[in-house]
């Protein structure tokens, strides 16, 4: 039997002492922290403390460890609490809930919250003062193309092009961005001091591939027709949900923050 979390020890009703308890529970755990111990860890909180605030926040952690356990269903129930108790997901955990509701067959509600990302994506860049994009319509989706303020020239993203389905579809991205990792790792092979290296790369929820890449200074419009040609040929054949097996994660999308960058405010 599985040995209860620290802070379920706690007598009588429920304080800030057991909500520090299930946080250590949760940061500083005293067995290996699979998804099921935090699923489960969650769980018990919220079981024992309902009325809690920080019941919603054990809510999103419950969700997100379903994802990891493949249990499309729970990771859905525990979305819909977290939003009903009054949580602001941020546009990534949306996405998140997209694939959890998608793999529980629930489509309609997964566009809903796959738009509701992307809508809340753009709404945050707005909030930064950022209104250079533009929308263009394709066969069988969208094409989002954002470009970036160039005043950091260390900035993770420089300009995207997003593809959006029209139908239940994962979202696809030609992402423009500073590539430091594999500059380095060129320098190493050649002997050369680094230099900065800038890749155009196309990242789907599953895999991420080089369109191209250049060490010269190179304006954005210059990559702008292979990342649009590459995001009108995802649209005409999008990835849905690959299937996993019986206790393996959800296939949510890896680094969506790639995806859906938001700059720093200092920007």
């Amino acid at each position: 039997m599985a040995a209860a979390p620290l802070w379920a020890a706690a007598q009588g009703g429920c304080g800030l002492s057991d909500v520090a308890r299930f946080q250590t529970a949760v940061l500083e755990p005293a067995e290996e922290a699979t998804p099921a111990y935090l699923k489960r860890t969650a769980e018990s909180f919220i079981a024992n403390c309902p009325d809690r605030f920080e019941a919603r926040d054990a809510h999103l952690i419950a969700a997100r460890s379903a994802m990891d356990a493949g249990i499309a269903a729970d990771a859905v129930s525990h979305y819909k609490d977290a939003i009903a108790r009054g949580a602001h997901l941020s546009p990534v955990q949306r996405l998140d809930q997209s694939v959890a509701l998608l793999a529980a067959g629930e489509e309609r509600e997964a566009l809903e919250a796959r738009n509701l990302a992307i809508s809340q994506w753009l709404e945050a860049l707005t909030a930064r003062g950022m209104t250079n994009f533009d929308i263009r319509k394709s066969r069988g989706g969208v094409i989002l193309a954002v470009s970036f303020p160039q005043q950091d020239p260390d900035a993770s993203v420089h300009a995207l092009w997003l593809a959006v389905p029209d139908g239940p579809g994962l979202p696809a991205a030609a992402v423009l961005r500073p590539d430091p990792m594999r500059a380095s790792l060129r320098a190493l092979r050649t002997g050369r001091a680094p230099s900065a290296l800038t890749i155009l790369e196309q990242r789907t929820c599953r895999d991420a591939r080089i369109l191209r890449e250049t060490a010269q200074p190179a304006a954005i419009e210059s990559f702008d027709r292979a990342a649009t040609e590459a995001m009108r040929n995802y649209l005409r054949q999008p990835a849905g949900l690959t299937k996993t097996g019986p206790g393996e994660p959800l296939p949510s999308c890896l680094m969506p923050e790639l995806m859906l960058p938001v700059p720093a405010a200092a920007y």
